[in-house]
């Protein structure tokens, strides 16, 4: 019978199998490609049993490797939470959250003195990134992330799906209107965010003349800007009109500080999710920001649903 191997040699297997994947795995274990194959290649012999079969341009892996992997990760879990249980401060410590800037800005900061009222022991570290940050290896806690289907190394929880809108001040709309057809809205000054045309969100003027039936139609001119804050920003100033993400801009068309010009909102193919690590996924803290999180997502989608009548894109 071969003697238990190194945890370190089981963690680097269970790695690879969840990404199938000696690149990924090196990746997230700060390692090079050929240390993690070298590393793998020493479990098998020490185990004297093939734990992946290497096809051509991808890894699967052997019945044997398949049980290894379930076991492994459950008590790789085991072990991480009895760590966290020995942690006596770890629940003392504020959640690290990470998310776009102009999610943290717009949406979560102003959520979070109801989140206070409602949990005073729910302390938050806002950590506001245009980047995707990796939870591991920079020691966060959670993410909302606005796109696809999250990748499933991770715990994730729907939070909300989205819709855009066109938007701009009382005043703007009062000098040009009424607006009652597409045409009389993009005769208007036109903001833009950069970020979106192209990245597949259905958030840009393009996907949205497309799914009003104007699809040939052009709308360059105008303001860009490369990220949403700034675009909601430059409305809220009067510049023109922007196509907003309903929930960055809900409390503001609900203070009557924006209005909808031609309410004709349209589904993003993104939507919003939480993210966390699954062996904390059940932490009190967590589980409680989690629940707190999804009612907040629930309150601003319902407010989506009482604008016009949403058109939803074509995938």
């Amino acid at each position: 019978m071969p003697r238990t191997p190194s945890l370190d040699a089981l963690r680097i297997f269970a790695v690879a199998a969840r990404h199938l994947s000696f690149t990924e795995a090196a990746a997230e274990l700060n390692l090079t490609q050929s240390a993690v194959s070298h590393r793998i290649r020493g479990l098998e012999e020490e185990l004297g049993l093939n734990l992946f079969n290497r096809l051509t341009r991808r890894l699967e892996l052997t019945p044997q490797g398949r049980v290894l992997a379930q076991r492994v990760n459950r008590a790789i879990g085991e072990i991480d939470r009895s760590i966290v249980d020995l942690w006596n401060n770890e629940d003392d410590a504020p959640l690290k959250v990470t998310m776009l800037p102009s999610v943290a800005s717009h949406w979560l900061i102003p959520r979070l003195a109801r989140i206070r009222q409602r949990h005073p022991d729910v302390d938050v570290q806002v950590i506001a990134d245009p980047r995707l940050l990796d939870l591991r290896a920079e020691g966060i806690d959670l993410a909302i992330r606005f796109g696809r289907t999250p990748h499933a190394s991770y715990h994730a929880t729907p939070l909300m799906g989205d819709r855009v809108i066109p938007v701009c001040t009382p005043d703007l709309l009062q000098q040009h209107g009424p607006i009652e057809t597409v045409d009389a809205l993009l005769a208007m000054p036109l903001l833009h965010d950069s970020a979106t045309e192209g990245d597949g969100s259905g958030s840009d003027w393009q996907a949205w003349l497309a799914s009003c039936d104007k699809p040939n139609l052009v709308c360059q001119a105008g303001q860009h800007f490369s990220e949403a804050s700034m675009l909601i920003n430059a409305a809220m100033l009067g510049l023109g009109v922007a196509l907003a993400r309903v929930s960055l801009v809900a409390d503001y068309i609900a203070g009557s500080a924006l209005v909808c010009p031609l309410p004709m909102p349209v589904s993003t193919v993104f939507s919003y999710h939480l993210l966390g690590l699954p062996e904390h996924a059940e932490r009190k803290k967590i589980a409680t920001f989690r629940t707190l999180l999804v009612a907040e997502a629930a309150r601003t989608e319902a407010f989506m649903l009482s604008i016009g009548m949403p058109r939803p894109i074509a995938a």
